[in-house]
């Protein structure tokens, strides 16, 4: 009984709107069969007359003195299909196209006055008089037969008119023949309109079926679809209050789940600070663990008078001093990677010569050049101006050529080149030697990470040195990173060359 009165609701909403359509297609029918033949008579009534103009001109290019004049008058009859006669300025006949077989007929043109032209046996007609209003045209009915015709008066160069004639019979004829063919061609497409409106109508009740497959997908929490622009009608009514209702609770989940996922994401990040803290403890402790237990034995020793001798007693305190430098560097190191990290310092870039600097930096450094037998290749010409923080930069250039002494072998050459791009130079810094693992790449950047842990504390480094440099350069928003290539290994790092490039990145 339920679906049997729904089916008659849908049915009421499906025959009111198909009775609208229908009545409106039956109207314009209506008014096609009504007003078609009339508009149509009017329309090819008008385009006689333009027929007839033309005629008129093409009978003034007619000369009366060429050979084929009578020729061409009885060509121009017969192609326009209409018929005319020329009378002279007496309104004596002098040409008819209706009379004789051939051009040269002597019954084409009056030999007497008892010739009278068809257009003097016309009375005006009644029937037509709107027409009037056309330059030199007119509907006149012949005296006898009742037939009418349109008439265009066309005066020649020679003095005489030129009367052109058309039934009215034959526009009529034509419209009327028009008018069936557009009310036939309308019945067709009224009838296929037809049937295209009972498939829309069909389908009125479309949103219905949407919305009930749309809630019961609701009742399992998935709002993932939407009720579409039904109008604003009940049913576009009703569609707005599922799509509301849909957005408010799909709204509340996902606020559920991106608190959730926060949540989640605040334990993970909670959880990775502890492990780096812990790490970043656990190194720090490594790296104070040696100095301290060797200033604490050599510092023992001297307490207890392990030795009188002068030079054994220099030789403890020179230890003991060489390691309180080495802890020094270290806490010094830990402070800037600090401040770099949490940015304490602000971001004042300005404009140096970095080719200067470059060779200001080689020239302190050629000492430990020298002890090392390595050869410097400097191809960065002075002056080159960029735009940076200059003693971040002097940081950065430092750790890479004191990285590269640590670990130049073979040939024992270090090359520092630059490439320009069109914001920043790329400086790179080669030395000849083994290559990085690959294991090592991902960590290589890390706090404390030494790839090569034979040498680091003989050579006073803590694996702090490319932290830093990543620090800096992630401050800067400019690229570094590390390569091997032939022969050897290669670090690189992008400098600004000037103001611009700031702009939108700080």
């Amino acid at each position: 009984m339920k679906k049997l009165l729904s089916k008659l609701k849908l049915s009421r909403i499906r025959a009111k709107l198909f009775a609208i359509i229908m009545c409106v297609l039956v109207l314009f029918l209506f008014m096609i069969n009504i007003f078609s033949t009339p508009i149509l008579f009017r329309v090819f009534a008008f385009r006689t007359y333009n027929q007839l103009v033309d005629t008129g001109h093409r009978i003034s290019l007619c000369s009366p003195n060429s050979l084929t004049y009578y020729f061409d008058l009885q060509s121009i009859s017969s192609s326009s299909n209409v018929s005319f006669e020329i009378l002279d300025s007496s309104g004596l006949l002098t040409y008819t196209s209706v009379s004789g077989t051939s051009a040269s007929s002597s019954e084409h043109f009056a030999s007497s006055t008892s010739y009278k032209s068809r257009y003097s046996q016309m009375t005006a007609s009644d029937d037509y008089k709107d027409f009037d209003s056309y330059y030199n045209f007119e509907v006149k009915k012949q005296i006898g037969t009742s037939t009418d015709y349109f008439i265009y008066r066309h005066e020649l160069d020679t003095g005489e008119t030129a009367y052109i004639y058309s039934k009215v019979a034959d526009v009529a004829t034509t419209a009327d023949v028009s008018g069936d063919i557009f009310a036939f061609i309308s019945i067709v497409f009224i009838v296929i309109i037809s049937l295209i409106i009972y498939i829309v109508v069909s389908r009125f009740t479309k949103p219905l079926v949407e919305m009930n497959r749309i809630t019961k997908r609701m009742a399992a929490l998935d709002f993932g679809q939407k009720c579409g622009d039904y109008g604003k009608d009940e049913i576009g009514e009703l569609g707005n209050s599922i799509n509301t209702l849909s957005t408010t609770l799909d709204a509340t989940l996902v606020d559920l789940k991106d608190k959730n996922e926060q949540l989640e994401k605040d334990i993970e990040r909670r959880h990775a600070l502890d492990n780096a803290r812990k790490s970043f403890i656990s190194n720090v402790s490594h790296e104070l663990k040696t100095p301290i237990a060797i200033i604490s034995g050599y510092a023992e020793g001297l307490c207890e008078g392990i030795s009188n001798d002068p030079e054994v007693i220099k030789e403890y305190c020179q230890i003991i001093q060489d390691e309180t430098k080495k802890m020094n560097s270290l806490v010094v190191e830990l402070l800037e990677l600090s401040k770099l990290e949490s940015q304490a310092q602000s971001f004042e870039p300005e404009q140096f010569d970095i080719g200067n600097k470059i060779s200001s930096l080689l020239y302190h450094l050629s000492l430990q050049f020298e002890q090392n037998g390595i050869r410097v290749i400097n191809h960065i010409p002075s002056p080159l101006f960029c735009y940076a923080q200059e003693d971040k930069i002097e940081i950065v250039l430092k750790n890479y050529l004191t990285n590269a002494v640590s670990h130049c072998s073979k040939e024992k050459q270090i090359v520092i080149s630059c490439k320009e791009f069109r914001k920043t130079f790329e400086f790179s810094v080669f030395n000849t030697g083994e290559h990085i693992a690959k294991n090592d790449f991902p960590e290589l950047w890390d706090s404390f990470y030494r790839a090569d842990k034979a040498h680091g504390r003989t050579e006073n480094r803590f694996g702090l040195g490319l932290s830093i440099v990543k620090s800096i350069m992630t401050n800067h928003r400019c690229n570094y990173g590390v390569a091997n290539v032939e022969n050897g290994v290669v670090f690189t790092f992008e400098v600004a060359k000037d103001s611009s490039y700031y702009d939108k990145k700080h």
